[in-house]
């Protein structure tokens, strides 16, 4: 199968049936943008569909798993943005084949996503994940209340989630929010290992067993429908108008809704 039609993500297919994928915009910080927002969704279709690769292993470029969306240049139309975003998510956890992320520096938003969907998540004592969403004004919507509670209950998943706190790649390993953190040196190296290990496993037993683990997720699906409806309507709202502005001018906003106590 050929990977040749993407931009945003670098695509290798390799002889030990792992699929190497770096999101690949590092002036960006691995930004996505509408075209990347658009890849990082159809990738794990293909991936799945793809007869000589067993296993995917996805990192950043440069300094940063993925800062998310470009913020200045726009993911796209708000329908097109909702399409990406539901395929991201959805064709991760249908993915039958393992998915390995690197997690090597800043993974926020949809980079986040990514980052915690894949299946067994390593991230870098550098690594620096948040869910920022409502920091520019917008519902917590990419992959959040779906996966945060699972990953370390509802009482954390609530508080990182309204308050957006940094969590170190340490700290995340700590509350079991990714699997491992090793010092960043090791991080591409315990990475392709454990790809490489399960590229040469049992495939049936492999993928039959993440389809049980992720029937946790599709057994929830809902819970991912109803965030990224409140965040596609958060985005049309002056909350998040005034989120996008502060943003580019580097400065705290302020935001109309805090006038508003019965909002939603």
């Amino acid at each position: 199968m050929s990977y040749d039609d993407y931009t945003f993500l670098k695509v290798e297919p390799g002889k030990d049936r792992v699929l190497r994928i770096t999101m690949n915009r590092p002036e960006k910080l691995n930004a996505s943008g509408e075209i990347g927002h658009g890849e990082q969704g159809r990738i794990w279709r293909e991936f799945d569909a793809d007869p000589d690769m067993n296993v995917a292993l996805i990192t950043g470029a440069g300094r940063a798993f993925s800062a998310g969306g470009d913020l200045e240049a726009g993911n796209g139309p708000l329908a097109t943005d909702m399409r990406d975003g539901r395929a991201l998510v959805r064709n991760m956890i249908a993915c039958r084949k393992p998915i390995v992320s690197a997690i090597n520096g800043f993974a926020v938003g949809g980079g986040l996503a990514i980052a915690l969907l894949a299946d067994i998540s390593i991230a870098s004592e550098k690594a620096v994940l948040m869910d920022g969403h409502l920091k520019i004004g917008l519902a917590a919507g990419d992959h959040a209340a779906l996966v945060w509670p699972l990953a370390i209950g509802m009482a954390r998943a609530k508080y990182h989630l309204l308050m957006c706190d940094r969590i170190s790649g340490r700290e995340a390993a700590e509350m079991g929010l990714v699997a491992r953190c090793v010092p960043h040196e090791d991080l591409l190296p315990t990475a392709e290992e454990i790809a490489v290990q399960l590229a040469a496993g049992p495939q049936f037993a492999i993928q039959g067993t993440k389809a049980a683990l992720n029937d946790w997720y599709l057994h929830n699906i809902g819970i991912f429908e109803h965030s990224l409806y409140v965040e596609a309507l958060s985005a049309t709202l002056p909350d998040a108008e005034a989120g996008r502005e502060a943003f580019r001018a580097g400065s705290t906003p302020e935001f109309p809704g805090a006038a508003h106590a019965d909002a939603y």
